[in-house]
């Protein structure tokens, strides 16, 4: 008898993927395309972001989720630019060689392996938008993140808030 119970009480095993996991890659290109376009028109759906007074570790908490180092560091105002920053979870390899990788929605078809890498063109691209001294921009750097070892998630990491101005 409790044995029949047991048995009864067990939820049967669903083959369906998790609600949600066909609707954010589309939603993301989306994204994405209105990106291009330079529209203002945007699908309105929760991202985290990151807001805090300057060098107070908003980017690191955004390493944190991913695992790597990859943001640009500093004593100084070092984002200058919001990233807009797309975590998406790839299938581990079955010889267990997880392949991780970034890649730029400037720069279709590139893709980041080394995250220093990735580093260095956030700070070039940051650099020709926002100038070189430390002048600040509204406009997006789109980077996506593809890796085994993180979830699904949209993340933004804005300038910090300034009391006193620095650079241009």
């Amino acid at each position: 008898m409790a044995e029949e119970a047991a048995v009864a009480s067990t939820p049967p095993q669903s083959s369906m993927p998790p609600l949600g996991s066909s609707v954010i890659p589309l939603v993301n290109k989306l994204q994405d395309i209105f990106a291009k376009l330079g529209s203002q028109s945007t699908i309105e759906l929760l991202q985290v972001a990151v807001v805090e007074s300057q060098s107070s570790g908003k980017s690191s908490v955004l390493e944190s989720l991913v695992g790597r180092d990859f943001l640009p560091r500093g004593s100084d105002i070092c984002t200058r630019r919001p990233l807009v920053l797309q975590l998406l979870q790839t299938k581990r390899k079955p010889d267990g060689c997880d392949e991780e990788y970034g890649e730029f929605l400037h720069l279709p078809g590139k893709r980041f392996y080394d995250f220093s890498d990735i580093r260095s063109e956030i700070q070039a691209e940051t650099d020709r938008e926002a100038g070189g001294n430390k002048g600040v921009s509204d406009k997006q750097i789109r980077l996506k993140i593809f890796s085994p070892n993180v979830l699904d998630i949209t993340l933004v990491d804005l300038p910090g808030i300034t009391k006193v101005s620095v650079g241009d």
